[in-house]
């Protein structure tokens, strides 16, 4: 049958003009109200595209999954399998499901592809490793709907496949299906659980787990049509089919049984633009106009810090966390979110508690929240550390026990800028000297030196 005549009679074309509707729907005007409150501060294509494919899995796959039953059960009805064997079953299989997997295949790509469109950012090859596990994925339940569809009524297959294999993958993405306190169900759903931030990447492992055990399945029921056999070869033939959807199965929730809610991430190899000597900036190459007021920051942070009579260290190297995924000051190098902060303005803050860290890991509350406001004071940013140090305000209502936590909270902070009022008004050298004494007094263990 040539091409043309085969997509004629598909059902995967009476039922396009619904999926192709329903990921256009999602892709452009979902994707558009949802994804701006999560993005990064910089486009990064994979993060666009994991954000855009959380909601195809299970569509992908139950669409696929119903429509293979519908060709098998339209075959069956046809005599094909009755008639002399030309051809394998693979072959016959194989035209009949490529224009549903075609189908299959052309959600992801779209709603990836749209994702991308809007937000302006070129595809990558980094992107592509979530839209390869899910057509891989696709393939798989193409054989396990058409070996359903096979067995029973297509119009009882169908529905039920369309129903089961989309509640199945979400209810098992959601990690519904794991023991209390673990989350494996959730990575090997076959819907890849969370999205990647920028500069990440999802581990092979990762992928690998939520292919397994439907690609062992699927694998183990195209073994079961490997032709006519003696009874003794079916038997080996189905032992074999059993080893490998348990082995598949097995191999994947070893690797996913002690992973958290979401699965490992691998840093992307990402360019980096670094400029100076003590301190060395370096941002992402995509904001490298923030370089130059980064490295201006640091040095006016720490040289009023230093003139008021802190014990500061200039960092040897401050490296934008977007570049190596974590937030953490150590020692001579920091790592502090650059480019997000100097997009919302709060770059000196950052700076200033990078440079105002403590020398110890748990100092005394009322010593450690003096020394912080009177820094933040020394270089301009009193009030914003007031508003960190105060908290969100919530309102209590008619909850006591909150009200009476949220005034206790207020008189706290109240003290701690009446102590800090007092010290600003002595003479330099006075306050230079209640700054060691407090924090000798605020890390004993330390005695008060970085």
């Amino acid at each position: 049958m040539n091409p043309r005549t085969r997509i004629r009679t598909s059902s995967a074309l009476w039922a396009s003009p619904f999926v192709v509707g329903l990921t256009l729907f999602y892709a452009v005007h979902v994707f558009g109200i949802d994804y701006p409150a999560s993005r990064s501060v910089l486009p990064y294509a994979p993060e666009v595209v994991s954000f855009a494919l959380e909601p195809f899995y299970g569509l992908t796959y139950a669409v696929v999954s119903a429509l293979s039953a519908w060709e098998a059960g339209r075959l069956q009805q046809d005599g094909v399998w009755l008639l002399a064997p030309v051809r394998t079953r693979f072959r016959i299989a194989a035209g009949s499901l490529w224009p549903v997997l075609a189908l299959g295949w052309s959600m992801p790509a779209l709603a990836a592809g749209l994702a991308l469109a809007q937000e302006g950012v070129a595809p990558t090859l980094g992107a592509l490793q979530l839209p390869a596990m899910a057509a891989l994925l696709a393939v798989a339940h193409c054989v396990i709907g058409f070996s359903a569809g096979h067995l029973m009524p297509r119009l009882i297959a169908a529905p039920l496949l369309a129903v089961g294999v989309f509640y199945l993958v979400a209810f098992a993405g959601a990690g519904q299906f794991s023991d209390t306190d673990a989350n494996w169900s959730r990575h090997l759903s076959g819907a890849y659980s969370g999205f990647l931030a920028f500069g990440e990447l999802a581990t092979w492992s990762s992928l690998a787990a939520q292919a397994l055990p439907t690609v062992g399945l699927a694998a183990g029921i195209a073994l079961l049509w490997c032709g006519r056999r003696t009874a003794a070869a079916r038997g080996v033939v189905v032992a074999a089919a059993c080893l490998v959807t348990a082995v598949a199965s097995g191999a994947a929730y070893r690797t996913a049984s002690a992973w958290g809610v979401s699965a490992p991430v691998e840093r992307a190899d990402l360019s980096a633009h670094c400029a100076g000597e003590q301190p060395r900036v370096c941002v992402p190459r995509a904001a490298d106009h923030t370089l130059d007021k980064a490295r201006e920051t640091v040095n006016d942070v720490v040289t009023e810090l230093r003139s008021a009579g802190a014990t500061v260290r200039m960092p040897h190297k401050v490296t934008d966390s977007l570049l190596e995924g974590r937030y953490q000051t150590s020692g001579d190098e920091w790592h502090l979110p650059l480019t997000q902060a100097e997009r919302n303005g709060t770059l000196r803050y950052r700076i200033l508690r990078a440079a105002g860290s403590l020398p110890c890991g748990n100092p005394r509350r009322a010593d450690a929240s003096a020394l912080r406001l009177w820094q933040a004071h020394q270089v301009g940013e009193d009030k914003r550390y007031l508003k960190d140090l105060r908290g969100d305000v919530i309102d209590p209502g008619g909850d006591r026990d909150l009200a009476r936590i949220q005034k206790a909270e207020d008189t706290r902070v109240a003290q701690v800028k009446a102590r800090v009022d007092a010290v600003l008004q002595w003479p330099g050298v006075q306050q230079r000297i209640w700054y060691r004494t407090t924090l000798a007094h605020a890390c004993p263990t330390r005695g008060g030196t970085q």
